[in-house]
């Protein structure tokens, strides 16, 4: 039984989030449970205990910082709106006296890679766009504590990605209420995050020779994002440069939109998952900047992506704790997805998503009628964004991306699981191990995992992707080592029709061990709940079978099953860890387990099918399983062997 929703939740999940005024109202209801945890002058928030990487002060200080994200626009455009008066006084105190050396909730002096360079950005930012409410009611005494204090990000040490935007924001907030800042390092920075581009102009996090990280942090919610910013704030000191981010984001735009489903859900895909709706940021900075949409795109359309993807996780109360925080996590809260420098308050970066709060009532974007998702993104089998190493495909009404090639900058927590799967779904998003025991624990849904342990208790998937390409066909081929005397080549084919609901993977497994390995090729991981009931229903005899050479499973959320096309796997539907999957507490995962010789060359090949139910909630849909049972018996799932496999697909040759 459902426990009642609590009411600071319900007032979130009831919000049809159409109207500004709607996005007013939930900015309100986001913000009013860090008000609550706020410190008596106004600078620190502490919502809960939990330990990052970095200290509590600025843990506390990321909770202050994060929520100017919304309330520095709406303030911009509405300074005397009573719905937020009472924040608009605490978050002016709290600039006060975090600043203040001499005060009990003064944010320290900053080290070298420090947090508070991150949440500096946000104060930066603030400076330049609402003036008025946090710059100019300060005596110069206080001005000068904001100053001083921004100002240890020019001497500090940042890693070398995205933060050098927030030395950018810190300056340009600076210089333009009339602060001591630095254009040297404005500039230097600036001039670094330029080597950040590839050949094609799309930016990764990170210098392009050494990172290949086409995350959210180089599609969405930070570079495209400053740069935007940078456009509007700096267009006139340096139009170049603003143009040329301008046209960037407008080169990134078709590659992001294939990121995001109809449904508003956008592909859950590298790290910091937890700031949920930021992945959508980047579409309100176009309308902030006033950017010439290209043809085929209107204000709706954009305001349409960005306001159903807000609406995909303010809808769900589970996103929320019973005082109406978001938790570090995804659909729930989830401590095994996030990052090492979650806290509490991290979350709160998803209010760059109210970027638009800044736009007047009468502009464009406001008075665009909502749109739904563009058809033309929807009626291609797939596309293929090199840059990227991922296909990225909408086809049988499931959003996915098929993937190869990136990996993060830095050794960070489950980087394998967040960069290295072969594929990544808007529906069932990806699962993260949750032990080191066993293929259950690790939870390796939509990617190959190897293991060289007789007991199954250690498995590897790949994180470190070499020789990765993409031909014209949009067939991704890489390679990985899982051990110097183990390699593996993989092809991942995408679908060949807008209406097809599987993908291909094919994999080529060399084990010059002397160890006999065991390979799991999974499909996508599914909720369980409606899974069981498909069993007693239909192929009870099949699902678990280890004689069987097909898999599926089907839940309210749809159908995932995978096919073994050379037929000497064996079929299993294995039971995940609770909490492993981002959008499912309880997964099961369909999956060919195939082993593999000391000395062998073998081949595995499987079809991946993923089905979303789209607006159907019944539990079982027989369409469904007709669909499923078509694939699974169809005279193009069968190869009698290698070499006929290699006829079909001319490219293993």
């Amino acid at each position: 039984m459902n426990s009642p929703i609590p009411a600071p939740v319900r007032a979130i999940t009831a919000n049809p989030v159409i109207t500004r005024d709607d996005m007013v109202r939930l900015l309100v209801d986001l913000l009013s449970p860090l008000s609550a945890a706020q410190s008596p002058g106004g600078a620190r928030i502490h919502l809960i205990d939990s330990g990052t990487v970095f200290d509590q002060g600025a843990a506390e200080l990321e909770g202050y910082a994060r929520a100017l994200w919304g309330l520095a626009p709406l303030l911009a455009a509405d300074p005397d709106l009573p719905a937020v008066a009472h924040f608009r006084r605490q978050w002016v105190e709290g600039l006060k006296n975090g600043t203040n050396p001499d005060h009990p909730e003064y944010w320290g002096d900053a080290g070298p890679f420090d947090q508070r360079f991150v949440e500096m950005a946000a104060i930066g930012f603030t400076l330049v766009l609402a003036p008025k409410v946090f710059w100019e009611p300060l005596s110069s005494e206080e001005r000068a504590h904001v100053n001083v204090w921004l100002l240890q990000i020019n001497q500090g040490s940042l890693p070398t990605n995205n933060w050098n935007f927030f030395r950018v924001l810190v300056n340009v907030g600076l210089k333009h209420v009339g602060g001591e800042f630095s254009q040297s390092a404005l500039d230097g920075s600036l001039d670094l995050v330029e080597t950040f581009y590839n050949a094609e102009g799309f930016p990764s996090d990170g210098p392009s020779e050494s990172c290949e990280a086409f995350d959210y942090y180089a599609t969405s919610f930070a570079i495209p994002f400053y740069s935007v910013i940078y456009s509007v704030l700096e267009g006139a000191t340096d139009p170049a440069r603003a143009k040329l981010f301008r046209q960037r984001a407008l080169a990134n735009l078709p590659g992001l939109i294939d990121l995001f489903a109809p449904d508003g859900h956008n592909i859950p895909f590298g790290r910091s998952m937890t700031y949920r709706f930021a992945t959508s940021s980047l579409f309100g900075a176009l309308a902030f900047g006033n950017l010439e949409l290209p043809s085929g795109l209107s204000w709706g359309h954009i305001k349409g992506l960005l306001l159903r993807n807000i609406r995909w996780f303010t809808t769900k109360p589970s996103v929320f704790y019973r005082d109406g925080s978001l938790s570090v996590g995804y659909t729930s809260p989830n401590i095994f997805m996030s990052e090492a420098y979650n806290s509490p308050q991290s979350p709160y970066w998803a209010l760059k998503s109210f970027l638009v709060l800044a736009l007047p009532k009468d502009h464009p974007f406001w008075l665009a009628k909502e749109e739904s998702y563009p058809e033309d993104r929807l009626r291609k089998p797939y596309t293929i964004m090199r840059s990227w190493m991922q296909v990225l495909s909408h086809a049988g009404g499931h959003t996915f991306a098929l993937s190869s090639g990136q990996r993060v900058g830095f050794p960070m927590r489950h980087a394998a699981a967040k960069y290295g799967k072969m594929a990544y779904s808007s529906t069932f998003a990806f699962s993260i191990p949750g032990g080191t025991l066993g293929i259950d624990q690790f939870a390796p849904d939509s990617t190959l995992s190897i293991s060289d342990d007789p007991d199954g208790e250690r498995w590897l998937a790949r994180r470190v992707v070499l020789n990765a390409s993409i031909d014209n066909g949009g067939v991704i081929r890489s390679e990985w080592h899982p051990w110097e005397d183990v390699s593996i080549r993989t092809w991942l084919v995408p679908p060949s029709t807008p209406d097809s609901t599987f993908h291909t993977r094919i994999h080529k497994i060399t084990n010059h061990s002397t160890k006999h390995l065991t390979a799991a090729d999974a499909s996508f991981a599914n909720e369980t709940e409606a899974v069981r009931n498909a069993n007693s229903i239909k192929k009870s005899d099949t699902q678990h079978s280890a004689s069987e050479t097909a898999a599926f499973t089907v839940s309210s959320a749809g159908v995932s099953g995978v096919v073994d096309l050379l037929g000497d796997g064996r079929a299993e539907v294995r039971s995940a860890d609770a909490n492993t999957n981002l959008v499912f507490t309880r997964t099961l995962i369909p999956m060919i387990m195939t082993q593999v010789k000391p000395g062998e060359d073998k081949w595995i090949a499987t079809r991946i099918y993923g089905k979303p139910s789209g607006s159907s909630t019944k539990a079982v849909d027989e369409s469904w399983l007709t669909e499923w049972e078509g694939q699974e018996h169809s005279a193009e799932n069968k190869f009698s062997d290698v070499a006929a496999l290699k006829a079909a697909f001319p490219f293993l040759a």
